[in-house]
């Protein structure tokens, strides 16, 4: 248990303190030696100098105040010791127009080129709140103007709010990675006239890498439940977005903006838009979207896909299903914005596309798309993964190299399976065939079934070499990998684990991959 001393202390750059407890404010560097900092008062970290911040430290604020920093900062923290960045009282947080309730973040503004990067990992901000004035009213736990040196990895923010744009982080003119974080419950606008955009992150003009983050639960009252990018050129892959809401793009969106990368990899799932856009706003946009899931999204008007204002995006190798509203999948506003699909999945069709840039306005091109229930497994850790009865499995682009996608799905697998991409953010690779088997099942000579100490399986001679068998126990995990080396269709199972185990009874599912086919097979011990 850690003992707290309230002390008052002056920090001097490079002195270590034993102390449980330190009280600080005004210009500062060096190294926070103590369990909790008390802020009481606003912070700097003057150019040039550096503030290192050691793992399991308490950062509490006492009131409204705030970190400038022109110089730079070093938190890192560890997995189960956590740097934790929160305010001491937060009884009023949810007043917009007063900073009571909150602390005041932490900012980066027009630092020198030569400054290295400011690097935060495992860390919690919580209860960051921009508010009071217009030059602090965005970017709840942080904000960044003209400075591109910003690291963020592993970090959680919670509940932090902006007055106007970026509930938890603000980025204008600026460049920072956002990796391996959760954004849970952070909020931006207010009650008035102007929309807050960015519930999570809002992007201007600005090139941010945001990669394998979670978004839940975060809303604005404008466009971008979860994230905005308006003017912006991101890198935006391997991100699950569930449960946000906004007025426009219940989960994500995109404004005036042509990303040099595709938009790729990302799961968008049961958020929410008061009018349109539940999955995804884009206004006057020229983005590319690859293996995008959008599914179970609800809005008025459009609860997958919208876009206004000449937005020409184009997508690829996506999944738009199970969504609601008026034109549930695709809400073109104007004739003058024409999407683009090309080997996607779109319930609907065409014909299911609403709006004035819809039906006999619409002029995007739509090749070799599908219209076919997707057959997502439905549960476990990754319940939108395919189902080896999938139209989606395959069915991508012939050549996906122009798309500069990662080299792995969403759940980590290859990305690109028996040289094909398939639909939609996850690759099927056979884990999912534990609640439904192709007809290549039905070519397997399996015996004995049931079986007590071990099985064999015979494929058709067709088949060619076996090259690798995987055992799945019920819930699709790999619980024992075979190569076989002889060209001989047959093997048996001894009934074992990689341990050499025996399994508990029960049922067991095969995936055999060979040289031309890959076959599924169930078995019970």
């Amino acid at each position: 248990m850690k003992y707290i001393l309230v002390l008052v202390f002056m920090l001097v750059f490079g002195f270590r303190s034993k102390a449980s407890s330190v009280t600080v404010s005004g210009n500062l560097s060096g190294t926070w030696s103590a369990d909790t900092v008390l802020v009481e008062g606003n912070l700097l970290v003057p150019a040039g100098e550096l503030l290192l911040i050691p793992a399991g430290t308490l950062v509490q604020f006492q009131s409204y105040y705030r970190i400038d920093v022109q110089g730079r900062i070093l938190a890192q923290g560890a997995m189960g010791d956590t740097i934790i960045f929160t305010v001491r009282d937060t009884s009023n947080f949810n007043a917009q127009e007063q900073g009571r309730g909150g602390w005041s973040g932490i900012r980066f503004g027009q630092i020198a080129t030569n400054q290295d990067s400011s690097v935060f990992s495992f860390c919690r901000f919580e209860f960051g709140k921009a508010t009071e004035d217009s030059t602090n009213c965005y970017g709840g736990a942080i904000y960044a103007h003209d400075f591109g040196k910003l690291r963020f990895d592993n970090c959680l923010f919670f509940h932090n709010y902006s007055f106007f744009n970026g509930g938890a982080v603000y980025l204008n003119n600026s460049g920072a990675r956002i990796e391996k974080c959760s954004f849970v419950s952070n909020y931006s606008g207010n009650t008035g006239t102007v929309y807050g955009y960015g519930g999570g992150i809002c992007s201007m003009n600005s090139a941010p890498i945001v990669r394998n983050n979670q978004f839940y639960k975060n809303s604005s009252t404008g466009v971008g439940g979860a994230v905005s990018f308006d003017n912006s050129d991101p890198v935006f892959e391997n991100n699950i977005m569930q449960l946000n809401y906004s007025a426009l793009g219940g989960a994500l969106g995109i404004l005036r903006s042509t990303p040099a990368q595709a938009l790729s990899n990302n799961l968008i799932t049961h958020n929410a838009a008061l009018f349109f856009g539940g999955g995804i706003c884009c206004i006057r946009s020229f983005p590319v979207f690859s293996n995008i899931t959008i599914s179970n999204n609800d809005a008025a008007y459009a609860g997958g896909f919208y876009c206004n204002d000449s937005a020409a995006p184009s997508m690829y190798n996506s999944i738009i299903w199970g969504n609601t509203g008026f034109g549930s999948s695709v809400y073109i506003w104007d004739v003058f914005s024409a999407p683009n699909f090309y080997y996607c999945d779109i319930e609907g069709d065409t014909t299911g596309f609403e709006g004035s840039g819809a039906h006999q306005g619409y002029h995007g091109q739509y090749q070799y798309n599908l219209n076919e229930n997707p057959d997502f497994i439905g549960s476990g850790l990754f319940p939108f993964q395919l189902l080896a009865s999938s139209a989606c499995i395959d069915a991508g682009t012939p050549d996906a190299n122009f798309l500069n996608l990662p080299n792995v799905d969403l759940a980590g697998a290859q990305r690109i399976e028996n040289s094909r991409i398939d639909l939609g953010a996850y690759e099927f690779n056979g884990t999912t065939a534990i609640k439904h088997f192709n007809k290549e099942s039905e070519s397997l000579e399996i015996y004995p079934n049931p079986f007590k100490q071990s099985v064999t399986v015979v494929l058709p001679v067709s088949a060619g070499p076996t090259t690798e068998i995987v055992i799945l126990d019920m819930q699709g995990n790999p619980i024992r990998k075979m190569v076989l080396e002889t060209k001989e269709p047959t093997f048996t199972w001894n009934g074992c684990n990689e341990a050499n185990v025996p399994v508990a009874k029960g049922v067991y599912f095969l995936l055999i991959k060979t040289n031309s086919k890959t076959y599924f097979g169930k078995v019970i011990k």
